[in-house]
């Protein structure tokens, strides 16, 4: 489908501040061997790796301070339109360790500046306003604190009422308030909810231990809500559920520098073949290869060339055959 926007609402975005260790040591002194800053959060990393591809995307969120206008800037970096709220407190920073060695990380995430009701309204009435039927709607990441406990699920059907894609990518109480809203009322239109496998199962209240056990709990939530599950597995890749698909892809396998982002770098690739118009199974092949692409950069980015190159050794198939 041509000429979509993707719209990716990040409601706590960040600062992501790297650094670079040989070894990581805890409760020692660590010497960095190289630092680097970059606007981040969830949804910074998915504006990137979407800018990537050449899609046309806007990002939203709440900005402040300083480090808010970092994010701004960024934005105009890279081409993306700056939709931002602005608010009286400071964008968060997230300083990330990476362990050279393992291509570990640690990761300290804060939990970002207090949002009032009507910065929460002006949000969701910028999107309510920008939003087209044919878009892409992605809202992903934590909610900070005084945000509305649905506000990914308020998001989501403001999408759908204007006849775009929503794709949800959330954790705890705010995935729950999203599955739990239309499984009250079935979504009119195509809802993605993306968590990975940890996150489902914490919504869940029980443990995933395989790909049986996940397969079985997503045709369940199918089947209750009628919304379509992508749940990623790590590097044991991901799952597809909807009424008319089961699939499952693999994960191309790389040297990993840095696995932080690949999530996000998978649910990019994912949001702009569905905008595309791409099938579910090509489009699982593309967020593949984006988030193994991630996993082989220090920063939470992609190298376009290597996605095309990743995306020739990915795998799709139908859980349970071969």
């Amino acid at each position: 489908m041509p000429g979509f926007t993707l719209h990716v609402v990040c409601p706590n975005p960040a600062i992501d501040r790297l650094q670079v260790v040989a070894r990581f040591h805890p409760y020692e002194v660590n010497r960095v061997t190289s630092v680097r800053s970059l606007p981040g959060g969830k949804g910074m990393i998915v504006c990137r790796g979407a800018r990537r591809l050449d899609a046309t995307v806007a990002a939203y969120g709440f900005v402040g301070g300083f480090t808010g206008q970092v994010i701004r800037r960024g934005c105009a970096d890279l081409d993306i339109l700056d939709r931002h709220i602005e608010v009286e407190g400071e964008t968060r920073v997230t300083p990330v360790v990476i362990e050279e060695s393992t291509g570990r990380s640690t990761v300290l995430n804060e939990r970002g500046p207090d949002i009032t009701p009507g910065e929460a309204e002006k949000l969701l009435a910028a999107i309510a306003a920008d939003v087209r039927a044919g878009d892409v709607v992605v809202s992903t990441g934590s909610l900070p604190p005084g945000c509305p406990p649905d506000l990914h699920a308020r998001i989501a059907r403001s999408a759908l009422a204007a006849g775009a894609t929503a794709i949800v990518d959330a954790h705890g109480g705010p995935l729950a308030r999203v599955i739990d809203d239309v499984r009250s009322a079935p979504p009119a239109g195509r809802l993605v909810v993306k968590p990975n496998v940890h996150e489902l199962a914490g919504v869940l209240g029980r443990d995933l231990p395989d790909l049986a056990a996940a397969t079985a709990a997503m045709r369940d939530l199918y089947d209750e809500t009628g919304a379509t599950f992508v749940v990623t597995l790590g590097t044991d890749g991901a799952l597809w559920i909807d009424g008319a698909e089961r699939l499952a892809v693999d994960t191309p396998r790389v040297e990993t520098r840095n696995a932080t982002g690949s999530g996000d770098s998978f649910l990019a690739g994912l949001a702009v073949a569905l905008g595309r118009g791409d099938s579910p199974a090509d489009a699982l092949v593309l967020a593949s290869a984006m988030g193994a692409a991630n996993a082989a950069s220090l920063t939470p980015d992609v190298d376009p060339d290597l996605v095309a190159q990743l995306r020739e050794k990915v795998t799709v198939t139908t859980p349970g055959t071969p």
